[in-house]
């Protein structure tokens, strides 16, 4: 008998136990169902301990080969992101599987119901993401020496969730054991896996490879971003046609000629657009994006993958240690007239070349000004079309700052190449608490061409890691016991300009 042979016979469950921790597999302790068959949820005598019981649906089109082989595989996993496995049951005609117990359930459970996925922060989500991405990537590694595993049925219902909220990879009844460093890494077999997560590649040709489960994953990264799930179609307004997720996603990303205004940022969640750094999300977006490629070669490893979703998530809680007044927060001078300022997507055009990969974003505007700019963190920024009053105000109130802090103030923005009338200084004006004003003169947005303009104070503008232009427009003092609102203005009324986009006001401590 072999050593493994012996540890699935220490982990066998009495039939008695099983039965009389789901009360005879009552209606009440069932907690969900699948290929496999019903799940029930039951504590086990030994250790009170709280576990998910999955049984064998004899009809099921999973059967006994399917059981006998999760058995064997997930009796060997040792990993945080891998549903830990507690033992089975096989015994007068019962074939069960016993898991410990997901207190969260699953991710589909989360992303189906509007008011448990309202509750699911950008920073949640990137965290469940990189958890599966890790678990995917221990199966992929190797379970020994020789043999990877190739899940093959990737999709949000088979991440389930704990009480904190991390991930655990879970059913593995159609896994398959896949050869490590061969030219050709292929496992042959009929197609098996979950409609709209499944690797169209590997469904047509019958190949199984790890790529085939990078592309499930992809899919399920964007469940996660929009919000949507895979196999629900959605109508928008633009379309008279209902199509699924991964439809939309390539036409936003594949078919350039047919992009809808702002469309990139119709995938986002409307429960998190208002609450997310767009930098976050396009990088996310970015590597899932490339998960689903036709072309199995140009799929991303995985520690490319687990790299973006740390960097999108360093990005977006770096955002959060930052207070930011975004422009639908910022008042400025003429903003109700579209002649003068326009509250519009970037990109948006009719005719536009945008590369996401580099984060890069080349269009024409509606109003004929080439940009080239990075990604912005928010739907929208202000785009300025011709003024001669540019006033920029935002007002952050006291409650959302930190006692005995002093902050600084920037305007981060961008010019384009047409711009005009932006070397001309302006001045800056922080009013504080109790009245108290700091005002700066000559501050550019644009440095002059002529030194001969320059004054010994006067600020300039620099560019940014991000890639977008920022000025201090000032500092001021938080006290305790100081109490109201902080407005913070740039002015300039000398000359005609045109070619500035606003992204906003950055508040961040000293």
């Amino acid at each position: 008998m072999s050593s493994s042979r012996v540890n699935l016979e220490k982990c066998r469950i009495p039939l008695e136990e099983i039965i009389q921790a789901t009360n005879d597999f009552s209606e009440e302790t069932q907690v969900g169902d699948g290929g496999f068959g019903m799940v029930y949820k039951g504590k086990l005598s030994e250790n009170n301990r709280l576990v998910a019981i999955k049984r064998l649906n004899p009809s099921s089109r999973q059967g006994n080969v399917e059981f006998k082989n999760e058995v064997k595989m997930v009796s060997n996993f040792n990993h945080p992101n891998i549903i830990p496995f507690i033992g089975y049951c096989e015994e007068a005609n019962e074939q069960i599987v016993v898991y410990e117990y997901a207190t969260n359930i699953s991710l589909d459970h989360h992303l189906q119901d509007p008011n448990k996925r309202r509750c699911l922060t950008w920073v949640q989500r990137l965290k469940i993401c990189l958890g599966a991405a890790r678990g995917i990537k221990y199966l992929h590694s190797g379970v020994d020496e020789h043999r990877r595993v190739i899940h093959r049925d990737v999709k949000s219902a088979n991440i389930l969730l704990d009480d904190n909220m991390e991930s655990k990879i879970c059913d593995f009844g159609l896994s398959r054991l896949s050869p490590i460093n061969q030219p050709d890494t292929h496992v042959r077999t009929r197609a098996a896996g979950t409609r709209f997560y499944m690797d169209p590649v590997y469904n047509e040709r019958g190949m199984l490879s790890k790529e085939s489960d990078i592309y499930s994953f992809g899919v399920v990264m964007f469940e996660i971003s929009s919000g949507m799930m895979a196999y629900h179609a959605r109508r928008f307004e633009e379309t008279k046609d209902q199509k699924f997720l991964i439809d939309i996603v390539r036409s936003y990303y594949d078919d350039n000629e047919q992009q809808l205004v702002g469309g990139l940022d119709k995938l986002i969640d409307p429960d998190i657009k208002e609450h997310i750094c767009m930098s976050s999300f396009h990088k996310f977006n970015e590597i899932a994006h490339e998960c689903i490629n036709f072309d199995i070669k140009k799929r991303p490893k995985l520690d490319r993958i687990i790299k973006a979703i740390e960097e999108a998530l360093h990005i977006e809680e770096s955002w959060k240690n930052v207070y930011m007044l975004g422009p639908k927060d910022l008042y400025l001078s003429w903003q109700q007239n579209t002649e003068y300022w326009e509250l519009g997507h970037i990109p948006q055009s009719r005719s536009l070349f945008f590369s996401l990969y580099g984060h890069i974003v080349c269009y024409y505007s509606a109003f004929g000004v080439h940009i080239r700019c990075r990604l912005c963190r928010f739907p929208e920024v202000w785009i300025l079309k011709k003024v001669w009053w540019l006033s920029i105000n935002g007002i952050i109130a006291a409650v959302k700052l930190s006692e005995k802090s002093t902050y600084f103030a920037y305007l981060v923005f961008k010019t384009t190449e047409n711009c005009l009338g932006l070397d001309v200084p302006g001045n800056s004006s922080i009013i504080s608490f109790g009245g108290i004003e700091m005002e700066t003169e000559n501050v550019y947005l644009q440095r002059p061409n002529s030194t001969k303009t320059w004054q010994e104070n006067s600020v300039f503008p620099h560019r940014r890691m991000d890639g977008w232009m920022e000025i201090k427009l000032g500092e001021f003092e938080f006290k305790e016991g100081d109490d109201g609102e902080v407005l913070i203005s740039f002015k300039e009324f000398k000359s005609e300009k045109t070619g500035l986009i606003v992204e906003g006001i950055e508040i961040r401590t000293k």
